[in-house]
């Protein structure tokens, strides 16, 4: 099939002549040639068309060359042109970087010290005090600072040398916790509920059968007696009848 020479035509023949995969004929050369001459006209520069249609073909390919360069012009044609008002306004606008020339900047720019990261001991300390949830720097300042306790949240001292009362402790039981008033620590009031409840709900292991929570009997499995009586259905005889 004769096709006609065109400046689509000539720049298909090229791609196809400097990479021989990318080479049409006949229909399709003519059918192409003409999409990439409206291209042309439309403004797109010769370069940009070129990085469009040579591109490397795709692994693997499921269809013809022709059908391949006809889909990467049709999508090119739908995008505006590349460097008119259309086509820049798809770029973002980009923001300039400082002029290194001007008065200041070589400096601000060349001769800045070079951040130094924590060293890792640094680094480690503090992950310790995080895993810790305290503050490992305060202590009690008490006994010339040789106290070996903590000091209290935003205190200099410890409890003891607060001079905070001891926890009043559950049922006899002497707690070793100070607090501010001498209130029971968390600790044994949490305990004071568990007995409440305890109290509350007694649940006494029984031996004669009857609920804890009730004092209803509870039902006993059927006896033999009450299984044979009549009305009741009869297990099935072991013994066979003679026939």
């Amino acid at each position: 099939m004769r096709v006609d020479a065109s400046p689509g035509v000539e720049l298909l023949g090229a791609i196809g002549a400097a990479q021989p995969e990318l080479l049409l004929t006949g229909r399709t050369l003519r059918d192409q040639g003409l999409m990439v001459t409206g291209l042309l006209e439309a403004g797109w520069p010769v370069p940009v068309l070129l990085e469009v249609i040579a591109r490397p073909l795709p692994d693997p390919l499921l269809r013809t060359v022709g059908a391949v360069i006809s889909g990467r012009l049709r999508a090119a044609a739908s995008m505006p042109v590349p460097g008119s008002a259309a086509g820049t306004a798809v770029v973002p606008h980009q923001t300039p970087g400082p002029d290194r020339t001007a008065p200041g900047e070589g400096r601000r720019w060349d001769d800045a010290p070079t951040p130094t990261p924590p060293a890792w001991a640094d680094l480690e300390q503090q992950h310790d005090q995080l895993r810790r949830g305290i503050d490992l720097t305060p202590g009690c300042e008490a006994d010339d600072g040789l106290c070996p306790a903590l000091a209290v949240v935003g205190e200099t001292r410890c409890a003891l040398h607060l001079g905070w009362p001891l926890c009043l402790g559950l049922d006899g039981y002497a707690c070793t916790v100070r607090t501010r008033t001498g209130a029971p620590c968390a600790t044994c009031q949490e305990e004071a509920r568990h007995a409440r409840l305890d109290a509350a709900l007694p649940l006494a292991e029984t031996d004669d059968g009857t609920c804890p929570a009730t004092t209803a009997p509870v039902a006993a499995p059927p006896s033999p007696e009450t299984r044979t009586a009549p009305g009741a259905a009869s297990p099935p005889s072991a013994i066979g009848t003679a026939s």
